[in-house]
């Protein structure tokens, strides 16, 4: 490839990355849709359009007959407003309803609702069903009123409906100091006959998209996760969920007009354990005591936009059972409902805190930095944005003799390439005798040519462990630091002001691009001169591939090129008299 050829496929990598910026303003809108109201469905078929038939020509001699009226179905008597009982521990305070007999709303006290909203509790709104409401008990409908009774000592409630054939009374309790629930419920047969429990649902509340960045809408944040019995493995389907309307990407705006509001699928190849809905930092985990037979998970989308995911909530179905009549039968389930904390989901066991979604390879990173930046946060005055610099630091000292060693090989490389020039100038017509001259060379100085490359190789697992505890870790959810609101987000600054970006302007990112410019101008040169024009312009394309990334994650690698730049800067001032290798 020639030079022109390189810098026309620069140009137009160049291109193809700004036109992915600023490309949507270019595209017109598309035009209104009519008022129509949209059927809530998975999918939905075209309707072939049949041109309408011509009226008939009317007879005279027929005397036109007046249809009968068709009688109308009277709609159902409006149910009473619920009945709210709110109880509260030292982390959370509950609301209970009468409708469905289950959970309203959850607040959570250590979580601000929004990040200009500080001292605002996050509250969990379940919407219209109720999270640990049953369907499809004989003779209790969704619409079903519970009475409810506080339990005299504040701990719980205690819920009882009747129909018919089988009386269900509910006993939910708090844990003291966290975000559990456990739920017995009894179910007594009234009559003499057997009832049987063929077609059981149990609801998991509705989870909304609360925290989204505009330069981080790609991630996977809406989920279900359950666990099944034979893999045991954690199934995570937040991928599968966010392609459920179409894949996003593109320039354009889609025409939404034929894209359903809402989407589901089914999950029911083997029982599960237990099942969570999630979003970016809280969780709902429902764990059944009989286990689960399927998953139902069911998912909204924006109204402008048909790849965002807006909402998401699943439905549980119980093993079938019968229940034998005059006989009283209990089950019991265990419900969390907090943030997606590693260490208090640690706690519970089986495999719970699989939801924070660490992956295979790089879990033991994460497992690993996720508790040491929590613990230099609690130590150390100044935040988690200190906490990071700190944990750079830390990984940087580790790695030290890696890269030192590194620098010193590249330093030697740089001290050849007199003698490696002579070299391709004398086989430049026989590359195998090239390359068993050069390895020759490289022997007898005690130089690695792939030694250059340790420095960036070692980081890259560090890097992709702490960028997926920036992406699920609720402990940097709107975490300060200097003029940065929120660590978990890009900056976002002046996104209302400024036309272009429209996300906004992130200076951390151009601060990462500036030292990685200064660090290759002290990097020692050496290798192929091609590969070095590529490597000039890495800075470029970091840039555009770190600009939207978490701020705490952009700050690690700033301060990890900073702390190359010294460590350069050291060997450079130790090395000056190096002097290149003779012929």
């Amino acid at each position: 490839m020639n030079r022109m050829e390189r810098m026309a496929v620069g140009a137009l990598v160049i291109a193809l990355i700004v036109w992915t910026y600023i490309g949507r303003s270019f595209i017109p809108e598309p035009e209104p849709l009519p008022d129509t109201d949209v059927a809530d469905v998975v999918t939905e078929e075209p309707v072939p359009s049949v041109d309408e038939p011509s009226p008939e020509p009317t007879d005279p001699s027929v005397e036109e007959v007046d249809a009968p009226e068709v009688p109308v179905d009277e709609p159902d008597e409006a149910l009473p407003d619920p009945e709210i009982v709110t109880l509260t521990n030292a982390v959370f305070a509950v609301d209970f309803t009468s409708h469905g007999g289950g959970v309203a709303a959850i607040r959570l006290f250590d979580y601000d609702a929004a990040i200009d909203q500080r001292g605002v509790p996050l509250e969990l709104d379940f919407g219209e069903v109720p999270a640990l409401q049953y369907d499809g008990i004989p003779g209790f409908p969704a619409t079903t009123v519970f009475a409810l009774e506080p339990l005299a000592d504040g701990t719980g409630v205690r819920m009882s409906a009747s129909s018919e054939t089988v009386r269900l009374v509910r006993t939910i309790l708090l844990s003291e100091d966290g975000y559990d629930l456990s739920v017995r419920d009894s179910f007594e047969n009234m009559t003499g006959e057997s009832v049987l429990f063929d077609a059981k649902q149990l609801h998991i509340g509705d989870m909304e998209l609360q925290e989204a960045g505009p330069g981080m809408r790609g991630m996977s944040y809406l989920g279900v996760d359950f666990l099944p019995v034979d893999e045991r493995r954690v199934t995570h389907t937040s991928r599968r969920v966010r392609n459920y309307f179409g894949v996003g990407g593109g320039c354009g705006t889609p025409d939404l007009r034929h894209v359903p509001m809402t989407a589901s699928e089914r999950y029911d190849e083997q029982p599960m354990e237990w099942a969570a809905v999630k979003n970016k930092f809280f969780v709902q985990i429902l764990e059944p005591m009989g286990g689960i037979d399927a998953v139902e998970v069911k998912a909204g989308r924006r109204d402008d936009d048909a790849f965002v995911v807006s909402d998401i909530r699943a439905m549980l179905d119980l093993p079938a059972w019968e229940l034998p009549g005059n006989t009283t039968q209990e089950t019991e389930i265990a419900f969390y409902a907090g943030p997606k904390k590693y260490a208090i989901l640690r706690q519970h066991g089986n495999q719970w805190a699989d939801v924070m979604e660490f992956g295979r390879f790089f879990k033991w990173i994460c497992q690993l930095l996720l508790p040491l930046l929590n613990a230099i946060e609690s130590v150390v005055p100044g935040g988690y944005g200190v906490a990071v610099i700190l944990l750079t630091i830390i990984v940087k000292l580790v790695f030290w003799p890696v890269t030192h060693k590194g620098t010193e090989s590249m330093k030697r490389m740089q001290a050849l390439q007199p003698e490696l020039k002579k070299l391709r100038e004398k086989y430049k017509k026989d590359p195998k005798k090239l390359q068993e001259k050069q390895m020759l060379l490289y022997r007898e100085h005690k130089v690695n040519p792939l030694a250059g490359c340790i420095p960036m190789v070692i980081q890259i697992p560090v890097f992709i462990g702490l960028f997926t505890v920036l992406r699920s870790a609720v402990e940097l959810r709107y975490a300060r630091f200097l003029w940065i609101a929120d660590l978990s987000e890009p900056e976002g600054l002046l996104a209302d002001v400024i036309p272009f970006p429209a996300s906004g302007l992130n200076i951390l990112p151009l601060l990462m691009t500036a030292t990685m410019v200064l660090q290759q101008r002290l990097t020692p040169s050496a290798g192929d001169p091609q590969q070095q024009k590529m490597m000039a312009f890495m800075p470029v394309m970091m840039l555009f591939i770190f600009y939207n990334m978490p701020s705490g994650l952009v700050l690690y690698w700033s301060v990890s090129q900073a702390l190359s730049i010294v460590q350069l800067y050291l060997q450079r001032r130790k090395g000056e008299g190096l002097k290149p290798v003779a012929a």
